[in-house]
């Protein structure tokens, strides 16, 4: 009987010992498993850091762009209250320079009606030409300031043609900008 116990114990150890291999073929696997999923966690960890980093790097960026948007709208609003005001001189401007052309006109006709009076008598003559004379320096003053309305109709228009360039250009940026959002 002793042998029975004693085959039976060795059995017993046998099995034991067949328990502890499962039992730690089993442990390795879960503990694979375990750095597996550690793994998968740190660079699941990594990644939500690098989106969170990006989120940020988004956020600066859209308040730059938001910020050069309303610097161009301020701008633009600008150039297209200057553009009117420009407008609207170089149209009163104009005006001033027709009504200029008709005084001239006005005068040169009182020339024609006067120049078949001096054939009436030499006393005449002085008269008329004191006339002439008054009626040329009104021309050569008018004839001035034509010219110096015509110079500033120019300049005017240079700086009209600088802001609609400036205008152009800045329309240029913004709709480049539009196009980056």
């Amino acid at each position: 009987m002793k042998r029975l116990f004693t085959i039976l114990l060795i059995l017993a150890a046998l099995g034991l010992c067949a328990i502890c291999i499962v039992q730690w073929k089993r442990e390795v696997g879960l503990r694979l498993e375990i750095e597996s999923l550690t793994g998968q966690l740190n660079s699941e960890h990594e990644a939500r850091l690098a989106a969170e980093e990006q989120v940020e790097v988004y956020k600066q960026e859209i308040g730059r762009i938001t910020q050069l948007r309303e610097e161009v709208e301020a701008k633009l609003a600008e150039a297209t209250e200057r553009l009117g005001v420009l407008s609207d001189d170089l149209i009163g401007r104009g005006m001033s320079i027709a009504v200029l052309m008709q005084e001239i006109r006005g005068m040169e006709v009182e020339l024609t009606h006067l120049r078949p009076l001096a054939t009436q008598g030499a006393e005449s003559v002085e008269e008329r030409n004191e006339a002439v004379a008054q009626q040329n320096s009104a021309i050569q003053k008018q004839n001035e300031m034509l010219k110096q309305v015509a110079a500033e109709r120019d300049a005017a228009i240079s700086k009209f043609n600088a802001q609609v360039k400036a205008y152009n250009e800045l329309v240029e940026k913004y709709n480049a900008l539009a196009k980056k959002q």
